[in-house]
């Protein structure tokens, strides 16, 4: 069970950061599904639009619900798509598509996820804040060394952190509470002078609660909070800008 809701009079020696969707916008995963199902579901056979799409929310669905498929899917998202496709077209009677047709939508999807990243409005302003404000700054991602460093050189963000940390790198993420203890000791500080500021509430809110850190839940996308899973973040903002507003200042 996650620890209830702290309040927290001191400003943080350390921030640490989720980058998908709390830095930047991952934007709408159906756009480029819908995308997919336009463009492929004429080779299959009896295979609608409509009909691959509901069965592709089916299978993404009942893959990244396992925990064990989820932490190895992030590592290798392609073969992780392979299997989703696999799977939806599996359901709709093909049972042995074509590989080489397979992997051109795990790659056509791909390159359609990566051109809808984009920062969110005023991110990178705020971590420039953020940084002059002597505040020491990691990024905490979870995902493969090769995806989550090009997301960060591409936008850019190597100049605003003290530590980053790729779950690639280390063979182990969030919510392991050893992925924020390395952090924790990158940046020098004690869990109680840290925040973690994300968005997914398992990963980020109840794996920085459990390891004593004050958890910040970012709702960027004004979704509003899901009490369903239990957990309840000891602060909750919009954005990084809102963040800033809030940051408690030395008396």
């Amino acid at each position: 069970m996650a620890q209830m809701p702290r309040a927290s009079a001191a400003p943080p020696k350390a921030i640490i950061l989720d980058l998908d969707d709390t830095i930047l916008d991952s934007g709408e995963a159906d756009v480029s599904w819908r995308r997919i199902c336009a463009e492929f579901a004429g080779n299959f056979d009896g295979v609608t639009p409509e009909g691959f799409f509901d069965a592709l929310i089916d299978a993404r669905d009942w893959f990244w619900d396992n925990d064990r498929q989820a932490r190895e899917g992030r590592l290798d998202l392609l073969a992780a798509r392979r299997t989703i496709f696999k799977r939806a077209l599996s359901s709709l009677g093909v049972a042995s598509p074509e590989p080489a047709l397979v992997d051109a939508m795990a790659r056509r999807y791909t390159g359609l996820r990566e051109e809808a990243v984009t920062p969110f409005r005023g991110a990178l302003a705020a971590l420039e804040r953020l940084r002059g404000s002597g505040v020491r700054l990691a990024l905490l991602t979870n995902g493969s060394t090769e995806t989550q460093w090009g997301k960060i050189r591409r936008f850019g963000l190597t100049g605003f952190f003290d530590h980053i940390q790729v779950e690639g790198d280390l063979g182990f993420g969030k919510p392991d509470a050893r992925a924020f203890r390395y952090a924790l000791a990158a940046l020098d500080v004690e869990s109680d002078e840290a925040w973690m500021v994300g968005d997914n509430l398992l990963a980020d809110i109840e794996g920085a609660q459990r390891a004593g850190i004050f958890a910040v839940w970012i709702d960027a996308h004004g979704s509003g909070l899901d009490t369903r899973d239990g957990v309840a973040p000891d602060r909750v903002v919009k954005s990084l800008d809102e963040l800033l507003e809030t940051l408690p200042r030395d008396q």
